[in-house]
This record gives C-alpha cells, sequence and structure tokens, in this order.
C-alpha cells in the first residue's frame, strides 16, 4: 500500500516537473521573441540587450542566442563582434552531431523543446553564410575562404534540401575567386549554372574562368549569356542586399482519440518578391542580380528531415499511450485520466527558428572604374514601395573588390 501510494505520488511530482520545466523553457523562448520584435520595430540595439541576457537554463536555446546575436551585431556593423558569436555558434553545431543518448530519451518522453536547438540544415548553411559576409566586410579574406568550405561541406551533407541557396552558393564561388583559387571558383560556378533558372548571373565568371583554365568549349557554351564587357581595369563593388523577414515556424498539430495528440512544425508559405535593384548613377556591366528566397529554403530542409520527425512522433506517442495505460493498470482510472491529461498537454511542437533572418538575400556585383564613387540604391517594386538608400563614398583602386552590407 505505502509503496503504490509512493509510486502515484512520483509519476504526479515528474509530471508536475516536466510541466514546469516546459513553462519555463517557453520563458526563455518568449525572450528570444522580444527580442526579435524589438528588431523587426527597428530597434537592434535594445534586441541586442535582450540577447545579451543569455539562456539561463540548460543552454537548450543557446545556438539561438548565438545565432540571433550574430545577425543583430552584422546588422549594427559590429562585423568583427559578428563574426565572434557566428563562430561560436559553428562550433556548437559541429558538437551537435554526437547527440546524447540521455537527451534523446528526454523528447521521447516528453516533447523536443527539453532538447538543445541544434538548427535546421538551412540555418546551419547561414551560419557560414553570415560568417563568409562578416570576414569579406572586414578585408579577412582567407578567413572568408575557411567558412566558404564549412559552407560547401554542409551543402554536401543536405545537397537537395540546399540546392536552391543561390546566394550561398555564389558567394562561396566568389570567396574562391577572391583569392585566385580559379578551379575551385570555376567548380563552383558551373555548379550553380546547371541549377539556376538562367545561367546569366554566373555566365561572366564562368567565361573569364574558363578562358584561364584554357577550357575553349566551356568559353563558347556561356558566351551567348554574357552581356556588356568589363574594362581589364575595372573594380567592382559587392552588395549584401537584405529585405523582408524569413516566415516564423508554425505548430501543426492533430489528435487521435482517446488522449494521442501528433505535433509537428511548419513553415506557412511565404514568398518574398524580389525588387528590382539598380544603382545610380548606372554602372555600365552590371551582373543581374543573383537571390535566394530564405522562407523557400527553410521548407526544404525542414521537409528534408520530415521522416525523421514522423518516426520520433510515432515513437513518443506510442511511449506515452503505454505510460498511461501502466498507470491506470496500477493506479486506477483516476490517475491514468490525470496523466493523459497531462502528457497531452505536454505534447507541443518544437518551433524555435532563427527569427532575425531576413526574408531574402541577392549578391549585386557592379563594376566601376577607379578613383572616387558617390552611389545611390535604388529599389523598385519591393515591399514597402520604392525607396533609395544612399551607400557611403566608396574610392576604389584599379582591380580593387570591396564589399557592403544592406538591409531594410
Amino acid at each position: 500500500m505505502c509503496f503504490s501510494l509512493f509510486a502515484k505520488r512520483t509519476a504526479g511530482v515528474r509530471l508536475l516537473f516536466a510541466i514546469g520545466l516546459l513553462v519555463l523553457l517557453n520563458g526563455c523562448a518568449g525572450r528570444l521573441n522580444k527580442a526579435s520584435q524589438e528588431y523587426y520595430a527597428g530597434q537592434p540595439r535594445e534586441a541586442l540587450a535582450l540577447l545579451d541576457k543569455g539562456e539561463s537554463f540548460g543552454n537548450r536555446n543557446e545556438l539561438l542566442f548565438l545565432m540571433e546575436k550574430g545577425l543583430v551585431l552584422h546588422q549594427l556593423g559590429n562585423y568583427r563582434q559578428s563574426a565572434e558569436q557566428l563562430l561560436q555558434a559553428a562550433q556548437l553545431i559541429d558538437q551537435f552531431y554526437y547527440i546524447s543518448l540521455s537527451e534523446q530519451a528526454t523528447a521521447l518522453a516528453v516533447n523536443d523543446w527539453l532538447t538543445r536547438y541544434k538548427g535546421e540544415y538551412s540555418e546551419r548553411l547561414w551560419v557560414h553564410s553570415y560568417l563568409m559576409m562578416d570576414f569579406l566586410l572586414l578585408g579577412e579574406y582567407d578567413s572568408a575562404l575557411v567558412e566558404a568550405k564549412q559552407a560547401l561541406k554542409v551543402l554536401g551533407r543536405h545537397q537537395e534540401a540546399l540546392k536552391d541557396a543561390y546566394f550561398t552558393r555564389a558567394l562561396i564561388a566568389l570567396c574562391f575567386a577572391n583569392l585566385g583559387e580559379d578551379n575551385d571558383a570555376y567548380l563552383e560556378y558551373r555548379k550553380l549554372a546547371q541549377d539556376l533558372p538562367d545561367p546569366a548571373p554566373v555566365a561572366r565568371d564562368i567565361v573569364n574562368l574558363a578562358g584561364r583554365l584554357g577550357m575553349p568549349d566551356e568559353v563558347e557554351k556561356y558566351r551567348p549569356y554574357v552581356t556588356g564587357s568589363i574594362a581589364a581595369e575595372s573594380s567592382e563593388l559587392v552588395l549584401f542586399v537584405a529585405n523582408g523577414r524569413i516566415p516564423r515556424k508554425q505548430p501543426g498539430n492533430f489528435v487521435l482519440p482517446p488522449s494521442i495528440r501528433f505535433s509537428f512544425p511548419y513553415y506557412q508559405e511565404q514568398h518574398t518578391i524580389l525588387p528590382w535593384l539598380r544603382i545610380e548613377p548606372p554602372a555600365a556591366g552590371t551582373l543581374q542580380p543573383l537571390s535566394s528566397d530564405l522562407g523557400l529554403v527553410a521548407q526544404a530542409s525542414l521537409e528534408a528531415r520530415r521522416l525523421e520527425i514522423v518516426v520520433r512522433e510515432t515513437a513518443r506517442a506510442a511511449a506515452k499511450e503505454a505510460a498511461a495505460q501502466s498507470v491506470g493498470k496500477d493506479h486506477g482510472s483516476a490517475a491514468e485520466i490525470a496523466v493523459r491529461l497531462g502528457l497531452l498537454l505536454l505534447e507541443e511542437p518544437d518551433v524555435r527558428c532563427w527569427q532575425t533572418l531576413p526574408g531574402r538575400l541577392t549578391l549585386l556585383r557592379i563594376p566601376l572604374a577607379p578613383g572616387l564613387h558617390h552611389l545611390t540604391l535604388r529599389v523598385s517594386g519591393g515591399p514597402g514601395g520604392d525607396r533609395e538608400i544612399p551607400l557611403p563614398d566608396i574610392e576604389l583602386r584599379a582591380g580593387q573588390r570591396v564589399f557592403r552590407s544592406i538591409r531594410w
């Protein structure tokens, strides 16, 4: 009798502890949501102050805090500090390839909120994308190339899910080209040309690289896609243009009697419009913009692990059903009903995600003559209407390439 009472109380204590734990973790997620709200309200410094408080329970959201802080710092122009945060995020992701068995068991018994957030495949790629941008903006081209090679590893693991990450793939090729790694740059541009709807944005790079590498057939194949020409002494401005905001994960649920609840995250379909971008005064030979819809890539990334989610949800539902029946058998129907209700409430889909990401990233390359330039980026046809964005004065030497980052 005493043992039975103790077992019943123990089961109740565990259930209450799990519910309390979930409430606390949701509070931590609430701080991330608040930081995102401040960021999109035009208050990035206030967002950073919230993020600086960090994760307060078990480091389960540590990766999210690092990614969000890295992007906010990038937006503020603090590229060195941004890189420091994102390098920590990249190191953490590397550790996540070795998932602890105890953490898997917790997720199976309760829900995925109780595990460390490990990032979608797409988010892991964008960590390296922003690191490449940070290092290029800092003029540290060797470090940018290191991140390009890390991004290639992520792409190699998840080729189909990430194939439409055109911005990142073009940036990888540019990192190789920037250091004279012609063969690797050519290979990346060539693969990108095969996957793009139109190879024109990378045709000039392929023609120039193929010419230097002694590939006349490739030169002839892609020359028809090249418009205009660039003088040998031309310099280049490379703009990283971010606009909009990535869709957030949404909770999906369905329930089977008597109390089996399946939960799953999904991204609401949301397409960000590619605005018409042009530089004033006009620059002859400007390449066509090369852009990625981050929402579409995120959807494909989540879909790539859909089977993994279904298998885990099915196993968890079976484990919870067995636990409820066991409690009912040992302690009666009232205890079983209480356990079923508690487990039903605890089943929540993990909708954590990197919220401050833009909806679209665009690579814009503008050939310019050496000298001082006063330029304005004109935006037409995008969300929020037409706008003009003055760029800081840019002074270029012959053959120099400079990088700038813009977000609206």
